[in-house]
Order: structure tokens, then sequence, then C-alpha cells
């Protein structure tokens, strides 16, 4: 009897501190990707017995913060625990970018010993022609003509061997290069593979058998977006239109197929603690002489803080400080369909929306410096749209024109961006000599510099032109600058800038 309930006691402690373990692939929900890591949230619907039910998740993704792990559940237990956990000896499921690889390499390996054997047999024949190139008949001789036939063969024959031999060499280089690269694919994908997988394990009670669905999310690392733009201007009497795209990468292990993606602008790596001002104390700087013993001479000494009782602030980078004070709006975009991101850590282009820009356009010219004239694009009111510093590529009339910055940190209203140089209007910019001269009065020297400035419109409609030219600045007493004759420009004299605001017609020239 006494046995009987020691064997009944060990079922029942078995019972208590040895769960049951449940394998579970769950699915993927959602992905919310920031800035510079991305939220994952995968579930799963189990069946769990009475007791304690140890649910081991797979498929979880590489380089995750095991801080954020946030496990909910619905059903007919209570969650105890969650652990994230690595395994070296569960088997993996097999990539199948792997296997194409694999049937790839055998193919060419089949190709390249193909050519291999063609080239022994073709080798074998050149080696019989040569071995039997004398020509002998001890009877009649040879005639010229049957001389010439064999001469021909010959000919023909070891340079079809050699020119066959020639082409295999080059298809032979060709077919190892891409096994080269098909070993190298291969052995990249296996080193993948090889990693251990990575689990979390949460642990459920439940007094009684029954479903349990499970929601797990956490922090991928290897993971976000980057935004940029595509700027298109049909003319100048349209409005710009701007569309705003996604870059989206990552390399979570596994890829994201059909599933809600959801960009934000967040950035959770960031540091969001409120940076706190400790007092800082300013103090005569006091050296202090103390005797050195050897040489008997005296050396100042600096007074080190603790002596002085000054507590100085932590020091920041100004990365951190920029960081922390980024007054950058959290958005989130979250698309009406849904998506498919490969784990191949490569750009993804997701369009977000499309926005049509208050904008205006002006020709420039710079005659000190170029020939032609520049239409630029005036954008107002542009930081209305909630934009991210990225880069912007430019269209205008179909046709790429470049590539330009979008700086939305800013405090200006307006962003002028160039659309490129229109060689239909010519500027020139010519010193005038019997206008320019030098002049010696006593110790003072006096030059004069006189230059004109030239338009031609050659467009068929009429345009109008800032011109902008400049006058040094003097920063020394002795030296005096004046302006004699501006034709009406208006003058900036804090930088030295003369701007002309003109408008020429179709094929006119002005001067100025």
């Amino acid at each position: 009897m006494k046995k009987l309930t020691i064997f009944f006691s060990l079922i029942f402690l078995s019972n208590i501190f040895f769960a049951e373990e449940i394998i579970v692939k769950p699915e993927l929900q959602k992905v919310k990707v920031f800035l510079r890591s991305a939220e994952i949230t995968q579930s799963a619907k189990v069946k769990i017995e009475k007791g304690l039910n140890e649910i081991v998740f797979t498929g979880i993704a590489n380089n995750i913060d095991r801080n954020s792990i946030n496990v909910s559940g619905k059903g007919d237990g209570v969650i105890i625990s969650v652990l994230q956990r690595f395994d070296y000896l569960r088997p993996k499921e097999q990539n199948p970018e792997i296997k194409i690889l694999q049937d790839s390499l055998e193919i060419m390996n089949k190709k390249l010993a193909v050519i291999n054997n063609e080239d022994e047999v073709l080798k074998y024949e050149l080696d019989f022609l040569m071995a039997n190139k004398s020509i002998k008949n001890e009877k009649t001789g040879i005639s010229i003509q049957e001389l010439q036939k064999m001469s021909e063969f010959f000919k023909k024959k070891i340079s079809d061997i050699k020119n066959q031999l020639l082409e295999n060499s080059l298809v032979s280089k060709t077919i190892t290069k891409k096994i080269e690269n098909l070993k190298k694919q291969l052995d990249e994908l296996n080193n993948q593979s090889n990693k251990p997988t990575n689990e979390i394990v949460v642990t459920i009670s439940s007094n009684k058998v029954g479903n349990f669905s499970i929601d797990v999310s956490y922090l991928l690392y290897d993971a976000g977006w980057n935004p940029y733009y595509n700027i298109y201007v049909e003319n100048i009497q349209s409005s710009a239109k701007l569309n705003y795209v996604a870059n989206v990468w990552q390399n979570s292990g596994f890829d994201w197929k059909n599933v809600e993606i959801i960009l934000s602008t967040r950035n959770p790596n960031k540091n969001n603690t409120k940076p706190e001002l400790i007092p800082w104390y300013l103090n005569f700087y006091n050296p202090i002489l103390s005797r050195e013993l050897k040489s008997g001479m005296y050396k100042a000494v600096t007074m080190d803080a603790s002596v002085q009782n000054v507590v100085e602030p932590q020091a920041q980078t100004m990365a951190d400080y920029f960081e922390v004070n980024e007054t950058q709006l959290a958005l989130e975009f979250s698309p009406t369909m849904k998506y498919d991101i490969p784990s191949d850590n490569k750009p993804h282009s997701i369009s977000l929306k499309d926005s049509e820009l208050k904008s205006s356009y002006q020709y420039y010219a710079v005659p000190k410096y170029d020939s032609n004239a520049f239409l630029v694009m005036k954008l107002n009111q542009w930081n209305e749209l909630n934009l991210l510093p990225g880069e912007a590529n430019i269209f205008f009339e179909n046709s790429f024109v470049g590539k330009t910055y979008l700086n939305p940190q800013t405090n200006k209203d307006s962003m002028f961006i160039s659309l490129g140089r229109d060689e239909s209007i010519i500027v020139s910019r010519n010193q005038l000599k019997d206008f320019s001269e030098d002049k010696f009065l006593s110790s003072n020297i006096e030059r004069t510099f006189s230059y004109e400035i030239k338009i031609k419109n050659n467009k068929k409609n009429s345009i109008n032109l800032i011109v902008e030219e400049q006058f040094p600045i003097s920063q020394q007493e002795d030296i005096i600058v004046n302006l004699k004759q501006t034709n009406g420009a208006l003058i900036d004299n804090e930088i030295g800038s003369l701007k002309w605001n003109v408008t020429i017609n179709s094929n006119e020239s002005i001067s100025k």
C-alpha cells in the first residue's frame, strides 16, 4: 500500500512540473515598420490540455529585442511565463531558393561534364590525324590531285577540331563562372540556414482541455523604410505633382507574404528620455604651485574638479542632443492593400500617396557663371504635407531632369527646385573696356569696371527672367566700393548682389 501511494504521488508531481510541449508555427498577421525597425505580430490557435502547457513558437524572426516581446491570449487558460530562446537541434525548413540553386548547379555541372567529354574526343581525333599525317604509296606514288585532296582534308579537319575546342573553351569558362556564382550564393544561404532558430516559449496553465488563441508581437531590428519622392511637372502652366514612395526592406529570416503593412515615422531606437539640466558652475582658473621633488623647481598644476567641488554636466554628442529634441511628427501610413516583402535586405517600393503641390515657376540667370537661363520651381506651403527628409527624382515634360533632396526640417515656407537649363535663352556678360580704367590719385588707386549683360529670348513666347549679378564687399576701411550705374537693379549691400526682374518678348534682346 505504501508503494502504491508513492507511485500515484510521482504521477501527480510529474503533471505539475512537466508541461506538455506543443510546437506551433504562428501565422504572420501584420507588420508595423518603423524607420529603423519593425514590430511583427504573429498569432496561432492551439488546443491545450489540463495542467501546464508549453507552447513553442517557431518561425520567429532573427535579431529581435527580447525586452519588446508582448504575448496576449484568449481561451481556457492563464499565461504564466514567456521565454525567448535559441534552438540548435530542431530540424529547419529548407529555403526553397536553396533547392532551386542546387538544381541549377547540377545542370551546370552536367553541361560542363559534357563539354569536357567532347574535348577529350576531339583531342583523341586530333592526335590520330597528326599520327597519320605521312602519305605513302610504294607502288604507284601519289598524284598531285590526290595530294591536294588529302591536304585539303587534313586542313579542314584539323581546323574544325581546333575551332570546336576553342568554342568549347569559351563556353566552359562561362559555365565555370556561373558555377562559382551559384556556389557562393548557395554557401551564403546555407550559412543563414545553419544559424540557430529563434523561439518564443509561452507557458499556459489550464484547469481543463480547451482552445487558446495567442498573439505574439516583438521588435525586429533588421527592418525599416526610407522615404523618397517623385516630382512631376507637365509644363509651367500646371501644378507639380508629388508621389510619396517608401522603400521598405527587411531581413527577418522569412518572407512577408500578403501581409498588412503599416508604415510609421517613429523610431523606437531613439532615446526617448527627456534630458535633465544640472547646475553648471563656473570658477576662476587658479593654478596651484607644487614643488618638484627631484629638480626643486615649481610647476603649475590645474585644480582637479574634486578640489574645486565643480559638478560638470555629462558629456553629450550633438547627435544625441538633436535626436532627443527633434521636432518630427509621428505619422502612420496604412495601405488599403496587402503586400509581399521578401527577406532579402533589399529595398522594395510602396507608393503611399499622391499630392498636388502649390507651385510657381521662374527663370533665373547668373551670367557671371553660365550663359543659359535656368527654370526654377518654387513650392509653397509644402510643409503642410508632413514629409520626411529624403531624395526626390524630378521629371519635367515627361523627361528625367535630375535629383534633389527634400528637407522638411527647416523653418522656410518655400522650397526652390531647379528644373534644368533652357538653352533657348542666351545670356552673355562682357567687360566694357572703354568704360573700365585705372586712376592713380596721390597714394590712392581708383579702378573702374564696367560690364554689359545681354539677354536674347529665342522662345516662341515671352518670359519673365531674374538676372543675378554681384559686386565685391570691402572688409578693409582703406578699400571703398561704389556702384556708379545699376540700371534699376535691386541692390543687397549685405551680400553684394544685384537683381533685375525683366520681361522679354519672343525673339527680343535686351541689355543691362
